[in-house]
């Protein structure tokens, strides 16, 4: 299982690392296009968008995976190790709710565009489809984040030492 879990992570990365390639060398292409020969594509700046939000929710699970997250660490710095581990799970814990809200919230918007039937107007596929991302997304996230949470917990109740953070100058 956690082979999977790890080429599932591997994946996820490539997919994330690639959407940014591709919407970087795209826009390049969109730009000088623009203004060497006066041709854009009628369905780049809807692509681009969707890209956008693909990557954005995309990168966001990623974020967390790796706790790339801001975060306000000046208390759990100087807090007992048990009050750190406490606060990070409350904190972490907190995090995974609001995005599950995401996840509901962003369900019924699917529901609801899929329901009214519209497409796109560029790329005429249907609206649906390029909001698909926030509600799977933002589910990986908040399993995420609720694992972040557990493994404080653990480290509170079995007394563990809390890993500061380590300032490089």
């Amino acid at each position: 299982m956690k082979k999977v879990i790890e080429k599932l992570g591997r994946f996820e990365e490539t997919v994330l690392a690639l959407s940014l390639l591709g919407l970087a060398l795209l826009t390049f292409v969109e730009t000088a296009l623009r203004y060497t020969v006066s041709y854009t594509f009628i369905w780049f700046q809807e692509f681009s968008n969707y890209m956008i939000v693909f990557t954005t929710f995309l990168g966001a699970s990623v974020a967390t995976k790796y706790v790339m997250h801001f975060s306000m660490e000046a208390v759990t710095q100087y807090a007992p190790d048990r009050v750190s581990h406490l606060l990070k799970t409350t904190g972490y814990f907190i995090s995974g709710i609001v995005v599950l809200l995401f996840v509901y919230f962003g369900t019924l918007h699917v529901m609801a565009l899929r329901g009214f039937g519209v497409t796109s107007a560029a790329m005429q596929i249907p609206m649906f489809v390029p909001y698909l991302p926030i509600p799977l997304f933002s589910l990986v996230m908040s399993f995420r984040f609720f694992r972040l949470a557990y493994k404080h917990l653990q480290g509170f109740l079995n007394n563990e030492p809390f890993e500061k953070v380590v300032r490089r100058d």
